[in-house]
């Protein structure tokens, strides 16, 4: 059962996260419409409407044609130069930006909303000339339909405007930090309503580990199904341990779980293979630390020689600053109890210390040598020291703090610079009342 909600999931994220899924249902939607007018235009009512319309229609079959082919013609330029566009303009993030932001441009559904109206247009049209028979003179003109098909023609035209409104708007860089900071917070609430974890109990090791569950697949772990693996640890009175996080890449072979009690049998065994799910592409999840990683990225290339934008990079900080102040305010929810409280399921958790390490490391190393990175990063630490961490957390932000101090120690050596950054290192200190102080620059 597990293996079959993991393959269906796995099938139904590939269909709804392709960019020709909304657009494939909008085209099936026109081309039922046309069907249905054209239907509509054999029957009684299509004449009493027309009789009631305060303007004439298009009765002549020839000029009819004529807007037909024009409509046609004009909205396949629109969707043309519309998408033309769109991939200059994605080949510019891509270079100036970081490739895993294209997904989300692409993916977008109000351009995906503006793509399908346009196939959806062009299908109706050509399905309204497919119907037209030079050898019957006898057939009457679908006036009804043709003025439908004028009002597609005119909201194509708007949305065209409103397209071309939303790409140019789309790739700024502020409008793309913000929706990546909007959409990780909005996933670290998902994910701590998503499945009733808890935080782990002081002695929530019952016993040491006794048995490893060897990994059978090759590729990122795209998904976990903790509420089957509860289910499954209570069915068999163990104690699972997950070793490898989502988004992970894991090779067969390597420890995949480990579990406490009598060997499982090569079913229970199977059964807990089903409730990962693997991938060979690299994952691109819609979580929290995605949301990190892509503004880590951003920061990274504006700080490359190529693209040389600080203010980008110094923006990216400020962003980061907000996702690690959200993030230092959770409780590490990471095991799943059953009904007799015990605990069942021990999810692998990124801590603080680690998405850190991860994703400010490499703004660290690569802005080492610009005074205004620097003290941003120091920014960030005394935004976050504002915030009464706990004393591991404090750990951690003095240990990243030393290190962007001891990078600038060798990269800076302006004496107003070094100033300036003993300025940050004093406002630090007054924030760590003595717990760990820093050190100056000398």
């Amino acid at each position: 059962m597990a293996k079959f909600t993991t393959s269906t999931y796995r099938k139904q994220a590939s269909i709804t996260s392709s960019i020709a899924f909304l657009p494939s249902i909008i085209t099936t939607a026109f081309f039922l419409l046309a069907l249905v007018m054209l239907y509509f235009e054999t029957t009684p009512y299509s004449t009493a409407i027309e009789k009631r319309l305060p303007f004439d229609l298009v009765r002549d079959k020839e000029n009819a044609r004529i807007i037909l082919s024009t409509l046609a013609a004009s909205t396949i330029s629109l969707t043309v130069f519309s998408f033309s566009m769109v991939m200059i303009v994605l080949s510019q993030a891509s270079s100036n930006l970081s490739p895993r932001v294209i997904p989300g441009l692409t993916t977008a559904r109000p351009h995906q909303l503006v793509l399908g109206f346009y196939i959806g247009t062009i299908i109706y049209i050509f399905l309204l000339l497919l119907s037209y028979k030079p050898d019957e003179k006898t057939q009457q003109t679908p006036a009804i339909a043709i003025l439908i098909g004028l009002l597609l023609g005119i909201v194509c035209l708007i949305l065209f405007v409103y397209f071309i409104h939303s790409v140019s708007k789309a790739i700024q860089v502020d409008n793309i930090l913000n929706t990546i900071f909007l959409n990780a917070t909005q996933a670290l609430n998902q994910e701590e309503k998503a499945v009733k974890k808890t935080h782990a109990p002081a002695n929530f090791r019952n016993a040491a580990p006794d048995h490893t569950l060897k990994n059978d697949a090759n590729g990122y772990l795209k998904q976990i199904d903790l509420s089957a693996l509860q289910q499954l640890a209570t069915k068999h009175q163990v104690q699972l341990e997950i070793l490898v996080e989502v988004g992970g890449f894991a090779v067969e072979g390597t420890p995949l779980l480990n579990y406490t009690n009598s060997p499982l049998p090569p079913e229970a065994q199977k059964e807990l293979q089903g409730c990962f799910t693997f991938s060979q592409e690299e994952v691109v999840m819609k979580d929290y630390e995605q949301g990190v990683k892509q503004i880590s990225e951003i920061a990274v290339k504006a700080l490359s020689p190529g693209i040389n934008d600080p203010g980008t990079a110094q923006k990216a900080i400020d962003f980061l600053t907000l996702l690690f102040i959200r993030r230092l305010k959770c409780t590490e929810h990471n095991c799943l109890l059953d009904e007799q409280q015990q605990v069942r399921v021990i999810d692998k958790t990124v801590t603080l210390n680690e998405l850190m390490t991860r994703y400010l490391s490499p703004i660290r190393t690569y802005g080492k040598g610009d005074l205004q990175i620097n003290i941003r990063l120091l920014k960030c630490f005394e935004n976050m020291l504002h915030q009464q961490p706990a004393p591991e957390q404090v750990q951690a932000i003095c240990s990243h703090a030393t290190a962007v101090l001891k990078d600038a120690d060798k990269a800076i050596t302006n004496p107003l610079d070094r100033e300036l950054l003993n300025e940050a290192v004093a406002r630090l200190n007054i924030l760590l009342k003595g717990v760990q102080l820093l050190a100056p620059l000398k």
